[in-house]
């Protein structure tokens, strides 16, 4: 039964705004703390959703905190007609965490792969006339604005819009020959763009040959790599950043979600070769890094870059992965496990969007993303106590809709 509380948010939000998210699941928090949130009538939530791979830090974190309202009381704008010493911390801390070169700050990670593609784009016309072109693989997912919806290869995001952007090339995930064929037959490729983990496909990893030929064969042809770590960014693999994984170092690196911990922020981050590509006019934005944000990030990547968080992410995800397996043993519901750091998919057996629903009943916040996989993706520094809690919740659930998918199949 929903509070009064809720009822009149609910009757609010469908009187005064767009319904494009479809139903919403009935709760609204007002507050967090560590990994846990509160909801309009103070019920308390395990959270393992971190609200979609952004709260990084979880929630009132004292440095964080700290870190925003001093800026705001500082300034919040100033537009980027101006120098701005956030903006320059936070780009010297993605060099010194990623690889050395230049960033550019937007508001979203759709807005980052935008402008990844548009320098793709310009470096590829500028030096070698005739490239243009953008492989992207099935499964992608790089936003909704005209040019990252077109470089994601999905006919449902596309559906409705009419003639997408041209000149992108949609390649299979993680085959090897497809791509080998692609790159060796086309002159006019600029780039080569893919997510190492596709998380909202399911949290599908790539293979790590085919991510070393891709990088080989784009080495030896002058063809851009980039990195989209919109998602995978920000230590939540369990290093800095998914391609520290892989041993690869892409020219292009696009981050948004956990890089401001819940500020709005997105960047792009280029190789230095690649600044002078986008000069004066050619690219910008009002709010892309301004102060406020800025301090968010750094501030996130502070503490990320510590060699203890990020063993305590691997600590974390060794304990998930080691109870799925132990739950996985005990019924055939769960079909697969996959994922890195905590950033974990759980393929079950059905479709997934009732489980999460009854999860929220019991005070656990989770997601399901390709029609059956299950994201677990909590704050980075979650503690075990809550962790505990919050993977017993989640035991039980899988185990009781376990035993009634098994009874419902077998009456069929």
């Amino acid at each position: 039964m929903s509070s009064s509380k809720l009822t009149k948010i609910m009757n609010d939000d469908k009187e005064f705004l767009f319904q494009n998210y479809g139903e919403r699941l009935p709760v609204s928090f007002v507050k967090g703390d560590g990994s846990y949130l509160y909801d309009q009538d103070n019920k308390k939530y395990v959270d393992f959703l971190s609200g979609i791979a952004v709260s990084a830090l979880g929630y009132s974190h004292p440095a964080y905190q700290k870190a925003l309202h001093g800026q705001i009381d500082k300034i919040i704008h100033s537009s980027n007609l101006f120098f701005n010493q956030e903006q320059i911390e936070t780009a010297r801390l993605i060099s010194e965490t990623s690889f050395p070169g230049k960033s550019l700050f937007v508001n979203s990670g759709t807005e980052a792969n935008e402008a990844a593609i548009k320098l793709a784009r310009r470096y590829g016309l500028g030096i070698h006339r005739k490239k243009y072109k953008i492989v992207t693989f099935t499964g992608s997912f790089h936003g909704r604005t005209f040019g990252s919806m077109s470089a994601t290869a999905q006919d449902k995001i596309h559906g409705g819009f009419g003639p997408i952007v041209p000149g992108f090339i949609y390649a299979p995930y993680n085959n090897r020959k497809a791509i080998r064929k692609i790159l060796k037959n086309d002159k006019h490729i600029a780039a080569v763009m893919l997510e190492l983990i596709q998380g909202e496909s399911g949290i599908n990893v790539a293979d790590a040959d085919f991510v070393r030929e891709i990088f080989e064969t784009c080495n030896q042809k002058g063809i851009l790599t980039i990195v989209d770590e919109v998602q995978t960014g920000i230590g939540r693999t369990g290093t800095t950043y998914v391609h520290q994984h892989f041993n690869v170092t892409p020219d292009i690196l696009t981050l948004a979600k956990g890089l401001g911990g819940g500020v709005p922020i997105g960047a792009i981050h280029a190789k230095n070769f690649l600044a002078e590509h986008l000069p004066y006019g050619t690219h910008g934005t009002t709010f892309g890094g301004n102060h406020l944000a800025c301090a968010a990030a750094s501030a996130v990547l502070n503490e990320v870059k510590k060699k203890q968080f990020v063993n305590a992410v691997d600590a974390s995800s060794t304990y998930i992965f080691d109870r799925l397996k132990k739950i996985k043993q005990k019924t055939g519901y769960i079909k697969s496990l996959r994922g890195m750091g905590l950033h974990i998919g759980v393929e079950i057996a059905e479709e997934g969007k009732h489980l999460v629903k009854e999860a929220l009943e019991d005070k656990l916040v989770i997601n399901c993303t390709a029609g059956n996989v299950i994201r677990i993706m909590p704050p980075l520094n979650i503690n075990m106590k809550t962790l505990e809690e919050g993977m017993d919740i989640f035991e039980k659930l899988i185990l009781k809709n376990g035993e009634l998918y098994e009874n419902t199949s077998n009456k069929l």
